[in-house]
């Protein structure tokens, strides 16, 4: 691994936009961005940031998250259709890490939240 690459990177921009979940070695990633609307767009993006194609760099899921950094609250959800379900508790924790401070919860999409 040539990089030193963050755990973490989804941004600041509040919302509902999608993300996925990596391993590089024994490294766990997760990356979303509010203006990437596409799960292999998003690795693609990792890909680039690790410096190109990586024989250990694997996609192991996606889904989305509606983050609100004023209120420092995340929620994952849902899958990605091309490579499945993130596992979200997985995600959460690597989350928690960088967001010590924010509430992070698995479920469905508040519909009352800010998109």
């Amino acid at each position: 691994m040539s990089k030193l690459l963050p755990l973490v990177n989804i941004g600041s921009k509040s919302g509902k936009f999608k993300y996925i979940l990596a391993q590089l070695g024994q490294k766990y990633l997760v990356r979303g961005d509010a203006a990437v609307d596409n799960h292999e767009k998003l690795f693609k993006n990792l890909q680039s940031e690790a410096g190109g194609p990586l024989n250990d760099l694997y996609i192991l899921g996606g889904g989305k998250i509606q983050a609100d950094f004023e209120k420092k609250k995340l929620n994952l959800f849902d899958q990605s259709e091309a490579y499945g379900a993130a596992d979200h508790r997985r995600s959460k924790t690597i989350l928690q890490e960088k967001y010590p401070d924010f509430t992070i919860t698995l479920g469905p999409p508040d519909a009352n939240a800010k998109n």
